[in-house]
């Protein structure tokens, strides 16, 4: 097999877009640091790279890269910008190194196979969640071909409007700016999250924690009795709100959707007084979020009645109320079905909103187990459905292989070698830790840096049953 030799320097033409640092910095990382990219931009807006003297490849009809290989160098081009840098990171899995260290990609021709075009991943920002964890699971999910990346901070974003609403430790607003330009750059969409209902701790449950109260108790009027959701009839709380989404969205920049939350509050689920301020409050908030230019995404487990099988603690009693309570969203609301223990294909909560034709897109959301993703997964493709929501919480102190592991079930790139190491490609542990490797840009400065969990011997990983 002729195969394109990897010098210590290589030299590409490249469309204006991907003239970047993150592109340089991923060949860097692929390349063991052993070969550096120099990028010329002279191929205007054509979503294009080419390594050496070759033609710009057709991109076919359905496909959203295409790349060849030769002896004498590389053409890729893609649809846009995005899927040029996912054909990118397919390229970059690519290499492979000789015996006596020599860096070569064999000679092929290789065009995208996702089942599916929008492919979103949900991360939080926690207490414990370092900046630099956050940049790594944000990269891998880039690099195996997630289009979209939501963001959820848990006390961890510094809001100027309401300072008692982040800990000491939150991050800097300007390594957030960085964040998500590093994120655009490699291909993939940062979505801002905040809670507008349920989670108004901006804590985890099981820990008894609240970011606002905890710190300011004077601001009580804000939630409900209970501390754990916001008093959606407060005009207080729908300014704050609004002010709350205003430095998110400066932060992260122009983008097409927002995440409105809306799970899990128990006390809109158990009390009719609460249940009946709802409609009126999803029509204002869903109304305010496409004003400000985005489409509102909400989780769908307040709203599905006890007839479609969910085991969530829900506010609707039947396929009228539902209807009657998804009748107040503004139409441009994306619908996300979280059901995480679900096996069955196609998820019947999700086929039950799909049957209904409720005129909203609609995703299909698992978390980490293989069973339940791989369910997810079918179930977009099977329903035909708007696009797939993979979910992490807490767990990525021992499950961030399963990004990997879903991405490969959606047709994510493979690397010559995954079939032979560890789940036959279907995402093992050990190449997951290869990839996060790569991307490591800033390498390992110590133990805390390497890898994905901070403890080896994981005893106190946290419980899966509260999120």
């Amino acid at each position: 097999m002729k195969k394109f030799y990897i010098g210590d320097k290589v030299t590409a033409s490249v469309c204006e877009a991907f003239n970047n640092e993150s592109a340089r910095l991923a060949w860097r990382g692929f390349t063991f640091t052993e070969s550096e990219l120099e990028t010329k931009a002279e191929l205007g807006k054509s979503n294009a790279l080419i390594i050496g003297n070759m033609p710009v490849p057709t991109l076919p009809a359905d496909a959203e890269y295409v790349y060849r290989v030769c002896e004498c160098g590389i053409a890729l081009r893609a649809a846009d910008y995005p899927s040029l840098m996912r054909g990118y990171f397919d390229l970059l899995m690519q290499v492979e190194y000789e015996s006596n260290g020599a860096l070569y990609i064999e000679e092929k021709e290789v065009r995208s196979n996702f089942k599916f075009k929008t492919r979103m991943i949900h991360f939080c920002a926690f207490n414990q969640t370092r900046l630099t964890e956050l940049k790594k699971l944000v990269r891998l999910a880039a690099a195996v071909g997630y289009t979209h990346a939501v963001i959820e901070f848990w006390g961890m974003f510094p809001y100027d409007c309401c300072p008692a609403l982040a800990w000491d430790e939150a991050y800097a607003k300007d390594d957030i700016r960085a964040l998500a330009k590093e994120m655009r750059e490699l291909g993939i969409e940062p979505i801002p999250m905040l809670n507008h209902l349920g989670h108004a701790t901006a804590a985890r449950l099981n820990g008894g924690k609240h970011v606002a109260l905890d710190r300011e108790p004077k601001l009580y009027k804000y939630f409900t009795p209970d501390g754990w959701s916001w008093d959606v009839t407060s005009p207080l709380v729908r300014e704050l709100l609004s002010k709350m989404r205003a430095e998110l969205y400066e932060a992260f920049g122009s983008g097409e959707f927002f995440h409105l939350g809306l799970d899990e509050a128990y006390m809109y689920a158990m009390s009719k007084k609460h249940r009946d301020a709802l409609p009126e409050y999803l029509a204002y908030v869903t109304d305010e979020v496409v004003k400000e230019g985005r489409r509102p995404m909400i989780w769908m487990d307040m709203f599905l009645p006890r007839a479609s099988g969910t085991p969530h603690l829900c506010t609707c009693d039947s396929d009228e109320d539902m209807m009657k309570a998804l009748s107040s969203l503004n139409k441009k609301t994306v619908l996300v079905d979280w059901e995480y223990n679900g096996e069955k294909t196609p998820f019947p909560t999700t086929k039950y909103i799909s049957d209904r034709n409720v005129g909203f897109d609609i995703m299909c959301a698992p978390w980490t187990k293989r069973a339940n993703f791989d369910a997810a997964v079918k179930t977009v493709s099977e329903l035909g459905i708007f696009g797939f929501m993979m979910t992490t919480w807490h767990t990525m102190v021992s499950e961030t292989p399963a990004i990997l592991g879903a991405a490969r079930l959606f047709g994510a790139p493979m690397a010559p070698w995954s079939r032979l190491s560890g789940s036959e490609g279907i995402g093992g542990k050990e190449e997951c830790a290869t990839l996060l490797r790569k991307l490591s840009f800033e390498g390992a400065k110590g133990y805390r840096d390497s890898g994905w969990c901070d403890e080896e011997i994981l005893l106190n990983v946290g419980d899966k049953k509260f999120c």
